[in-house]
Formats: structure tokens, C-alpha cells, sequence
């Protein structure tokens, strides 16, 4: 990982120059309001101090080009929910409407007045003991960057981090440069015995987060070998399975069953800002699926993560033209 600090007049010179010099995958790590010039001139000019990272070897991504045409709308439900397809051609009736122009708040109140509760209603909360789990490549690592940012710099609780993925030594690395940066507690646990060991360290601390090595969901030994870890641990505990939403729907399907055998509390969505429509949303909303906690929508430390509750979701959505 490469971190590089700027220090700048505002936010917006510094991502400017970030990009320029780092690419358009630099992530915010931390800002600060720094004073310079000599420490004997009394009149020091206030500046921002920014720190930025991104990823060694991570090629520079050029934006997307926008869409001329708009896209195609699909299907408002995707589901084969017949009472529900019902449900929403007298909704659509009532309202004089044809469901593929719905606007988003009229979708949104469709799930409140229909679909009564669903996903992004219940929730549950970070407990002392937090663990994330799931597939290479959804963004872990990244997310408890976030929650730990988030728990220490917003709620200004004391936050200490676990790893056991010891088999990629940059997700080590990354996390202990974001605890660094934080000041904050981080321990590596390589096997179940040194678990006890670093939760018993930590057991000062208001929140604890636990990442997990990534794995397949059809790799049975790894599953096996974060249930052994996650044996050992007791007292107040959730563990949340972190799930793509930019994953195909059946891969989806089986990530969801796959991973029930570790007895998930919640999910926690990511990548939402790489898809072009929100049909694999509906597919969470429309399914019985465990509570919805957070969505991810980018790389920024700690700003791209939300509480998944409706209003917020659809917001985003509505904001970033993500229509099914």
C-alpha cells in the first residue's frame, strides 16, 4: 500500500492532486487541521492535512464513460412472487402508472405499504465482539477500516482489530496501517488457542472487529478453519456476512446458503457503486434473507458506508440514477 499526506487549503485540492499523483483508486484515510509556517510566527496559516492510500500495483482506472442512451428498464421485481406481482399491477393501477415508471419514493413506499417488513427493517447492533466474514474480493478488510473509523472517530469508542487471515500478508498489512493511522489496537491471531489470547488483550476495549481470510463458499477446509476460531469465542458476539452486490444472482444464492453453517447475524452489502441497476437489491428485499446492517458504496475511509435502513439506501440510489 502506498499512503502519501497532503497538505493542503481544502478537501478538494487534495483530491485533486491524489488522483493526479495516485490514481483515481487513492482512498481518504484521515484529515486534520494542521497549522504551518515557523512555530515562532504567531500568525502560522491553518491548512487541511489529508491522508491519502492506494493499493501497490493496482492499475489506474479511467472513469466510465457515461451512457449516451439511457439504459434499458428491466423489471421492477425480478422475483417469482406471483402475490407480489399482483400486489404491484393494483399498485400501479391505483396510481395510474406503469410499473417501469415508477419513480423511486413511489418504489420505496410500495415495500413499506406491501412488503410490511423486510431486510432493510430489521437490523441488529456492533455487540462487543464483531466478526466479518465471506468471499475473496468483497471488501473486508476495507469495511472494518471503515466500522473501526467510524466506531472511534464518530461514536468515540475504544476499538481494537483481529485478523486470522494470515495467508495474505497484504491484508495484514493494510489493516495494521489503518489501526497505525488510528492509534488504535491491533493483534493477529494465528489459530485458535491465540485467539483467547488476543481477545483477552483487547478486553479493554468497547468494540472488538475480527476479520476473516476470504474464502469460497465451496472450500470447506477454510470454512471449517474460521469455525475453529470462532469456536473459542464467547460472550456477546455477531458475526456479519459481507456480500458483493455487484456478485451474480446465483453465485449470490449460493454465497447465502453456503455461509449459513457459520450462523450469520446480519449482511453487509458492498460495491453498490459498481452496479448499473439495483435489480440484485430487490432480489435481497424480495427474499428472506437476514438483516441488512450496512451498505459499502466506495473506497473513502470512513465516509462510504451507511446504515442500510430504506430511506438511505434508496437515497443513494435515487441519487446515483440506479433504477432497476
Amino acid at each position: 500500500m502506498i499512503i502519501k499526506k497532503y497538505i493542503v487549503s481544502d478537501m478538494k485540492e487534495a483530491l485533486v492532486r491524489a488522483k493526479y499523483e495516485l490514481g483515481a483508486d487513492a482512498v481518504i484515510i484521515s484529515q486534520r487541521e494542521v497549522r504551518t509556517g515557523k512555530w515562532y510566527n504567531i500568525f502560522k496559516k491553518k491548512e487541511l492535512e489529508v491522508t491519502m492510500a492506494v493499493e501497490e500495483n493496482n492499475p489506474v482506472q479511467e472513469p466510465a464513460p457515461q451512457p449516451i442512451q439511457p439504459r434499458p428498464i428491466t423489471n421492477f421485481y425480478t422475483n417469482n412472487n406471483e402475490k407480489l406481482k399482483e400486489q404491484l399491477e393494483t399498485y400501479c393501477k391505483l396510481l395510474n402508472k406503469e410499473k417501469e415508471s415508477l419513480s423511486m419514493e413511489e418504489r420505496k413506499d410500495f415495500i413499506k405499504i406491501v412488503m410490511k417488513e423486510t431486510a432493510l427493517d430489521r437490523k441488529v447492533h456492533l455487540s462487543k465482539i464483531n466478526v466479518l466474514i465471506g468471499p475473496t474480493g468483497v471488501g473486508k478488510t476495507t469495511t472494518i477500516a471503515k466500522l473501526a473509523a467510524r466506531e472511534y472517530l464518530l461514536n468515540k469508542k475504544k476499538v481494537g482489530l483481529i485478523t486470522i487471515d494470515t495467508y495474505r500478508i497484504g491484508a495484514v498489512e493494510q489493516l495494521r496501517t489503518y489501526a497505525n493511522i488510528l492509534g488504535i489496537d491491533f493483534e493477529v491471531a494465528n489459530n485458535p488457542i491465540d485467539m483467547v489470547e488476543k481477545l483477552n488483550k483487547l478486553n479493554h476495549c468497547d468494540i472488538i472487529l475480527i476479520d476473516t481470510l476470504g474464502t469460497s463458499p465451496k472450500d470447506m477446509d477454510k470454512l471449517e478453519e474460521i469455525k475453529n476460531h470462532l469456536k473459542v469465542i464467547h460472550g456477546d458476539m455477531n458475526t456479519y456476512l459481507v456480500l458483493s452486490i455487484s456478485t451474480d444472482r446465483d453465485t449470490m444464492y449460493c454465497i447465502l446458503e453456503r455461509y449459513k453453517s457459520m450462523n450469520y447475524d446480519a449482511l453487509i452489502i458492498t460495491k453498490i457503486d459498481e452496479i448499473s441497476n439495483i435489480s440484485n437489491l430487490w432480489f435481497l428485499i424480495e427474499n428472506e434473507v437476514p438483516p441488512i446492517q450496512f451498505f459499502c458504496h466506495g473506497q473513502d475511509v470512513p465516509d462510504d458506508i451507511k446504515l442500510a435502513t430504506l430511506d438511505n439506501i434508496f437515497d443513494y440510489c435515487e441519487e446515483n440514477s440506479l433504477y432497476d
